[in-house]
């Protein structure tokens, strides 16, 4: 493509909408010491239909609480500041996203279906880490979001970097080949995004380099949670599509797991990763109604 490609993209997330003003003061009253209930409350009451979501969210197996959360404080009660601003965050993110064009080639149900599942994904393994933060629920929810501003800025190309990276393997390394197509990949688009959205550090590093957190600064943590994530996730459809057809080797891909969470000195086995994987089915199955809350 043209030398004109990155500033195009570069300018299609410039003219992105801002978040709303609720999901920047959360982010700035949950980010201060000093922030109260009393000010979220203050903040995000007023949207009656986020506040709704909230409360629908939060009521579903996703968070698996013992007591039906009746109101927004009784959310921030039970819930505390950090899983609600996850869940302002999140909800924002997609919402921005809801009026993209769909031309009978691209589809964003799928497109959101592998994100929840992604996000399913990175959350059952941060349990095995004693981390039950809902963070890298989001981080895998929004891990591809870049995808989304490349295809708006170019849909027939995108479609066909799409359909030429359809198998799973080539999935494996689909960003390389973005790379090469569009002078940028999805992740450093999405983490451009983020970073334009005064998104926290944690989770811009995850989208930022969720296909290669070898590279990411600081703690490996997050984006390495979402690469794992991201791989089961794709194994998980495959299966679904084959019916649980035999014809796929997972061993080669949990062993690439196995050896890269070595490397930062996480004792995972394959065995460890194919429980992720049945875990990961058995969530997608429960979680199917909070899916649609989402999108």
């Amino acid at each position: 493509m043209g030398n004109k490609t990155v500033s195009t993209i570069i300018e299609k997330i410039e003219s992105m909408p801002t978040l709303p003003t609720v999901a920047f003061r959360v982010m700035e009253i949950t980010g201060d010491s000093k922030g109260s209930a009393n000010d979220l409350m203050k903040i995000i009451s007023p949207d009656i239909s986020l506040t709704t979501k909230i409360l629908k969210i939060a009521n579903s197996p996703l968070y698996g609480l013992a007591r039906e959360v009746s109101s927004l404080q009784h959310a921030l009660t039970i819930l505390g500041f950090k899983e609600i601003r996850n869940l302002v965050i999140s909800t924002v993110a997609v919402e921005n996203f809801k009026n993209i064009e769909q031309d009978g080639r691209f589809d964003v149900k799928k497109f959101w279906k592998h994100s929840f599942c992604c996000g399913l994904a990175a959350k059952i393994i941060a349990a095995s880490f004693m981390n039950k933060s809902n963070e890298l629920f989001v981080a895998g929810l929004i891990h591809d979001i870049g995808k989304l501003v490349i295809y708006i800025a170019f849909p027939d190309e995108f479609m066909k970097h799409q359909e030429a990276m359809s198998s799973l393997k080539l999935k494996y390394i689909s960003f390389d080949a973005e790379k090469d197509f569009f002078e940028m990949s999805h992740d450093e688009v999405g983490m451009r995004l983020l970073e334009k959205w005064m998104f926290p550090e944690n989770l811009i590093a995850a989208v930022g380099f969720h296909h290669q957190p070898q590279y990411a600064y600081g703690d490996h943590l997050y984006p390495i949670v979402v690469h794992v994530a991201d791989i089961l996730s794709h194994i998980y459809e495959v299966q679904v599509q084959e019916e649980e057809d035999d014809t796929l080797e997972v061993e080669p891909f949990y062993n690439d797991i196995v050896k890269l969470s070595q490397l930062y000195e996480i004792n995972w086995n394959v065995s460890d990763i194919s429980k992720f994987q049945q875990s990961l089915a058995e969530s997608m199955e429960k979680e199917a109604d909070t899916m649609k809350l989402f999108f």
